[in-house]
């Protein structure tokens, strides 16, 4: 008899061990369970994230058509024109002040170094190379399209500053420290700004004659 109970106890423990285990891993597995339906079900936090605009790289005429588009008799090929009317209209500078600073710059020369290290269609300051490349992430000053697109944007941002196309020429040449000095001294134009004016007048009564 006492054999039989023992036994009996024995069986109740052997169960009831089996019983702690089963319910520990039906606890387990509800964690884990839980778990992955709350990372997946769980309002997720929302990240904008803001990337550079990669300058682009134009190699042949990609370009649309455009019927307004006056293609100067310059040595600018057809598709980079049209893309600087593109970028100017973006920047609201003038096709025919681009076109100048262009000229007095490299003379349509891209690949125009100065022994100043000014590079490419508009002579941009290796100074700037760092901060261009940092802001449009790719800036070969030797592409014509990456030059004339940083190029057309510095002059912009000056012209938009300073509501002056005189002005805004002197910042792109002397930059913005030096010009503000300029103009403290009294002087409010340079043979720089005053040259690059009568070339954008010249471009002007050129697109107008046609």
């Amino acid at each position: 008899m006492a054999t039989e109970c023992r036994s009996k106890k024995h069986i109740t423990r052997v169960r009831a061990t089996r019983l702690y285990m089963v319910l520990a891993l039906l606890v387990l597995i509800g964690g884990v369970a839980g778990f992955f339906i709350g990372k997946f079900t769980a309002p997720q936090k929302t990240i904008t994230v803001t990337d550079k605009v990669e300058v682009p790289v134009y190699e042949s005429d990609m370009l649309v058509q455009a019927s307004d588009v006056f293609i100067y008799d310059i040595p600018l090929s057809d598709s980079l024109q049209r893309y600087i009317y593109e970028i100017c209209a973006d920047e609201g500078v003038p096709v025919t002040l681009a076109l100048a600073m262009i000229e007095h710059e490299s003379g349509f020369n891209p690949e125009a170094v100065s022994s100043t290290n000014d590079y490419g269609l508009m002579q941009i300051n290796k100074v700037n190379h760092s901060w261009l490349a940092e802001k449009y992430r790719t800036a070969d000053m030797m592409n014509p399209y990456q030059n004339v697109f940083c190029g057309i944007s510095i002059i912009g941002q000056y012209i938009e500053k300073y509501s002056d196309y005189g002005k805004a020429l002197m910042a792109y040449n002397m930059g913005n420290y030096g010009a503000q000095k300029a103009w403290e001294n009294g002087v409010n134009s340079t043979k720089y700004s005053e040259s690059i004016l009568a070339l954008m007048e010249k471009y002007e009564e050129v697109s107008h004659d046609k």
